[in-house]
């Protein structure tokens, strides 16, 4: 072993090189301990560097998050995390979680397996490709900070539906023959969300801005959308400053129907909450901001005692949606702003699928040979 003096103050002194920067190591007790904290410091020194160059798959989200919640509502940053902890959650081998493994180790077939794992457990394939739509967003953000060399998650094919399009059951428009038997049963038990309905049914907007909905938002001619109900990032509900999208503020003009509709409306919230109401048009039976889950349960009673196909309600939406094209087709520039679609395709592909069912019905009924 090299003989090592020691310095003035009667210290060992070692000194190394790390990543270009020079460490000096001291002892004042023996040389044998001045080289295991030498290896300490080089081993903590490349934990370290591993950890900044190659971090795991759970911490690297965690410093993506930090960045991406000065862009993100707090609900979208809830829901996506809630996405990927259900995969960073997988137990790809014995002891070793998927979100555990060095962002810079996952391979391929890491990601095919950990599908395979959600999929058996019961993940819809529908649930699953939005998830891995995330995974690959997160995974190219590495590479676009240099972070990873090649993204594993690029080009994954996405799963085979196994059962029919949400908007061709549970999204599903209603026939007219569908609407009045539903309102008709809604009616019969008395359902404190019939006005709701009734009111989805004549505007097209969505639950979470019919909640969100306040009486000083609604003039002589206009209701005014303004915001929606939101979850924050730790899940609670809460009325929000905005809309979903910047095209969601947009002005319902009032109809003889509506203007009945919220007089009843207020006249049953000054009866269930106090003379006067003044907070928002639509609350839980609890006089508690209004959720989706607790009207899509109602509809599910009202369904079955109707013996009509369940449906949630953004059905009442696509619902507005499709009667406006059937009668006034000529219009859908002015149905796209009423949806408050932030994007006119969303309107004219509505357009096509309708157009295309009329087309169909009407071809059935045009009798072109007379039989005798």
């Amino acid at each position: 072993m090299a003989k090592f003096k020691r310095n003035k103050n009667g210290y060992f002194m070692k000194s190394f090189t790390f990543q270009g920067k020079r460490y000096y190591v001291y002892d004042k007790d023996s040389v044998d301990k001045l080289f295991e904290k030498v290896a300490q410091k080089k081993k903590e020194l490349e934990e370290g560097y591993t950890k900044q160059i190659n971090p795991t798959l759970e911490s690297y989200y965690d410093y993506l998050t930090s960045i991406r919640i000065h862009e993100l509502k707090g609900s979208t940053i809830r829901a996506q995390r809630f996405q990927f902890n259900n995969i960073a959650d997988v137990e790809i081998r014995e002891n070793v979680k998927f979100g555990s493994l060095r962002i810079g180790e996952i391979k391929r077939r890491d990601i095919e397996q950990a599908r395979l794992i959600l999929l058996e457990a019961g993940k819809t394939p529908e649930y699953l490709n939005i998830a891995f739509k995330h995974l690959h967003y997160i995974l190219e953000r590495a590479v676009l900070d240099e972070t990873l060399k090649t993204n594993p998650c690029k080009g994954l094919k996405p799963l085979k539906r196994n059962n029919d399009p949400i908007s061709e059951n549970r999204h599903r428009a209603l026939s007219e023959k569908e609407v009045a038997c539903f309102l008709e049963k809604s009616e019969e038990r008395k359902s404190f969300y019939h006005n709701i309905f009734k009111f989805m049914l004549l505007t097209g907007l969505r639950i979470g801005e019919v909640g969100a909905l306040f009486l000083t938002d609604i003039d002589s001619e206009f209701i005014h959308v303004r915001r929606t109900i939101t979850r924050s990032e730790i899940g609670t509900y809460e009325i929000g400053r905005d809309t979903k999208t910047y095209s969601g503020k947009r002005d319902i003009p009032l109809t003889s129907e509506l203007k009945k509709l919220i007089k009843e409306q207020r006249e049953l919230n000054n009866m269930m909450f106090g003379t006067e109401w003044t907070g928002t048009l639509f609350k839980s039976s609890e006089g508690m901001i209004l959720r989706e889950y607790t009207i899509n349960r109602e509809i599910k009673r009202v369904c079955r005692d109707a013996d009509i196909p369940y449906f949630t309600c953004h059905g009442f939406r696509v619902t507005f949606a499709t009667r406006f094209i059937e009668q006034r087709p000529q219009d859908y520039k002015v149905l796209s702003e009423l949806m408050g679609h932030k994007n006119i395709k969303i309107t004219l592909d509505l357009y096509t699928r309708v157009m295309q069912n009329s087309k169909i019905l009407a071809m059935n009924e045009v009798k072109i040979i007379k039989t005798s």
